[in-house]
């Protein structure tokens, strides 16, 4: 696979956390996989017309964070071993400010070019 596009974030605690600037198509496809195998429909719903989402585990959004963060995450301040489990160790408030950048990349409010 080709190399793609990176650029850098600086965290507010002045960490700085190297990003891809896209996901691929089999990485997005992964993620929904991830929250379509949590959702639970009754066929004879589906068959009917009448489908409802319910008792759907919210645990699978965990699981999606971490493997978009495992996509798109490429180094912790120079360090590309284990980069996820890096940014697990931050403050709270810092894994968030790079989750908040992992969500932007995932769903972008500007077309791609």
């Amino acid at each position: 696979m080709s190399d793609r596009e990176t650029r850098d974030f600086i965290t507010p605690g002045n960490h700085t956390v190297v990003l891809r600037t896209y996901l691929t198509g089999r990485e997005a496809n992964e993620l929904k996989a991830i929250m379509f195998g949590a959702l639970k429909v009754n066929m004879d719903d589906a068959q009917s017309g009448k489908v409802g989402v319910g008792e759907v585990p919210a645990s699978f959004l965990i699981e999606q964070e971490h493997k978009a963060l495992g996509f798109l995450v490429v180094s912790v301040d120079g360090e590309t071993n284990a980069p996820v489990d890096k940014l697990l160790e931050f403050p709270a408030a810092e894994y968030e400010a790079v989750v908040k950048e992992v969500n932007k990349i995932q769903n972008p409010t500007t077309p791609e070019k």
